[in-house]
C-alpha cells in the first residue's frame, strides 16, 4: 500500500511540474462522417450553357471545358471574319503538328542510320568491307566549315547527286549553320556525332556503300571518276 501511494504521490508532483494542454490531433469520427455525406449529398452546380462540359472528379470538384473562342464564333456566327479567325486559329496548331510531325521524321531517320552505320561501319580507312545494305548505294560525305578542299569536293558531290540519282547521299557538317546547310543542293545535316561514330579524322572525307555489298572509307579528295567507279 505504501508503494502505491508514492506512485500516486509522484504523479501528482510531476503533474505540477510538467503542466500541459490536452491536444486533439483528430476529430471525432461522427463529425468527418457528417462532413462527408453532407458534401455528397450537394448537387453539382448545374451550367446551362451549350458549350459547357461540367466534369465531375472523384472528391466532388468540377472544372468546365469550354472550346476556344474562335471555334465558338465561328459556329455561333458562321460569317467570313469568324471563318478567318477559325482558319488562323486552327492553321497555328495544324503547324504545331506538322513541325512535331518532321522532328520525329528526322529524329528516326537519324537514328536509322546511326543504327545501320554503327552494326556494319569498321575503323578500317581505305580498306573494302561487305555486308552493305543489299540493293541500294549510300555515299556518306564529311565536312567540315573553312576547309577549302571540303570546297571543292562538295562541287563533286553536288555534281554526282544531281546526275546520280540512284546513288543516295547524305552528308554530315561540322561548323555550319542550320541556315547554310539549307543552301547545298545535296541532303546535308549537321554532324550530331555521326563523325565520330564513322571515325573520322581529317576532311572531307566518303563512305561509300555499293549494291555488291562492298563498302570503303576514303579519308581526302577525290575526284569523280574515282567515286563513281566505287559504285561499279
Amino acid at each position: 500500500m505504501f508503494m502505491i501511494f508514492l506512485s500516486h504521490l509522484a504523479v501528482t508532483n510531476a503533474g505540477g511540474v510538467f503542466q500541459y494542454n490536452r491536444i486533439d490531433f483528430f476529430g471525432s469520427m461522427e463529425a468527418q462522417e457528417e462532413l462527408a455525406q453532407r458534401e455528397t449529398k450537394q448537387s453539382p452546380e448545374i451550367i446551362v450553357d451549350e458549350w459547357a462540359e461540367p466534369v465531375i472528379s472523384p472528391s466532388g470538384k468540377m472544372s468546365v471545358y469550354v472550346p476556344p473562342k474562335e471555334v465558338r464564333d465561328f459556329l455561333e456566327k458562321p460569317d467570313p471574319e469568324n471563318a478567318k479567325g477559325y482558319l488562323t486559329w486552327n492553321f497555328k496548331r495544324i503547324k504545331k503538328f506538322i513541325l512535331a510531325q518532321e522532328l520525329l521524321a528526322k529524329e528516326a531517320k537519324e537514328l536509322e542510320v546511326m543504327k545501320e552505320s554503327k552494326s556494319s561501319i569498321k575503323s578500317d580507312s581505305s580498306v573494302s568491307i561487305k555486308d552493305s545494305k543489299s540493293g541500294a548505294s549510300y555515299l556518306f560525305y564529311f565536312m567540315l566549315k573553312g576547309c577549302p578542299t571540303c570546297e571543292r569536293e562538295s562541287e563533286i558531290i553536288e555534281d554526282i547527286y544531281l546526275n546520280h540519282p540512284e546513288i543516295r547521299i547524305e552528308a554530315f557538317a561540322k561548323g555550319f549553320s542550320d541556315r547554310e546547310l539549307d543552301e547545298f543542293r545535296f541532303p546535308a545535316r549537321q554532324d550530331n556525332g555521326m563523325s565520330s561514330l564513322f571515325k573520322v579524322n581529317s576532311y572531307p572525307s566518303i563512305a561509300v556503300f555499293n549494291k555488291k555489298k562492298q563498302r570503303y572509307f576514303i579519308s581526302g579528295a577525290m575526284d569523280r571518276g574515282r567515286i563513281l567507279k566505287l559504285f561499279q
